[in-house]
Formats: structure tokens, sequence, C-alpha cells
């Protein structure tokens, strides 16, 4: 019991800083779309993880487990490609500001 109510506070507290506010520069609008875009992917991410830690742990087939497995690394992979983005573009423009990075 102790360990899922430590799962779910971590679950909240993951949340919270997602929906953090970043710096959005009003002359780039765009910036606004792609900051909404990485709070959602990186919420239903925490719940793909969750859902693929849930099926690790409670299943004993082994297709199921590395279906779990295979989720576990695109999610984690999408989730890098989706933060490091704004960091990829600024380098490769150049660039001072790209949407508060």
């Amino acid at each position: 019991m102790k360990k899922t109510i430590l799962a779910v506070a971590a679950l909240l507290c993951l949340a919270g800083m997602v929906s953090a506010d970043l710096v959005i520069p009003p002359d780039q609008p765009i910036c606004r779309l792609y900051g909404m875009i990485q709070v959602f992917a990186t919420m239903g991410g925490v719940l793909a993880l969750a859902y693929a830690g849930f099926i690790l742990a409670t299943t004993h087939d082994l297709a199921e487990r590395n279906n779990a497995k295979l989720l576990v690394g695109g999610v984690v992979i999408g989730l890098i490609v989706i933060w490091l983005a704004p960091l990829v573009v600024k380098s490769l423009v150049d660039a001072a500001d790209v949407c508060g990075w």
C-alpha cells in the first residue's frame, strides 16, 4: 500500500513539474502550441510508462513483458526527442532564444 501511495505522489509531483510555465516570448506564437504539445505528450508518456510498469510487474507472459519493454523504450526516446528539439533548433539556426530555452 505504501508503494502505491508513493508512486501516485511521485506521478503527481512529476505532473506538477511538467505543467510549470515556460517563458515564451510574445513574438513566437508557435511556441505556445509547442509548449502545449510538450505538456500533453509528457503527461501521456508518464501514463504510458505507468501502464508499462504495471504490465511488467504483474504479467508472467514473456511476449507481454517484451511489448511492455518496447513501450518503455519508445516513450523514453519520444520524450527525449520532444524535450531536446528546441535545443537542437537553437543550435542549428544559431538563434539566441528558441521558445524560452
